[in-house]
């Protein structure tokens, strides 16, 4: 890959793009394709993980949040 990142953490809810939209932008890009993206927020709707797995996320975790659970889960994904 031509990227230096190896995980993308987003939150849904931002000012200027939401989390889905830079998401769904992100998946078009061909180099960050396989890049795992995690969801990171306050956000616990069924209705939301569903729209997050429809557009590629790899995972989704929610606030508050476990640090040894988001290492155990970033481990994971970059593994």
């Amino acid at each position: 890959s031509k990227n230096e990142v190896d995980l993308i953490i987003s939150d849904v809810n931002m000012q200027k793009m939401g989390g889905f939209e830079f998401v769904t932008q992100v998946r078009e890009d061909p180099d960050y394709m396989g890049m795992p993206i995690l969801f990171l927020t306050t956000e616990a709707s069924d209705e939301f993980k569903q729209i997050g797995r429809d557009i590629g996320a790899t995972g989704w975790l929610e606030k508050p949040f476990d640090p040894d659970e988001l290492l155990k889960v970033v481990r994971r994904v970059t593994h």
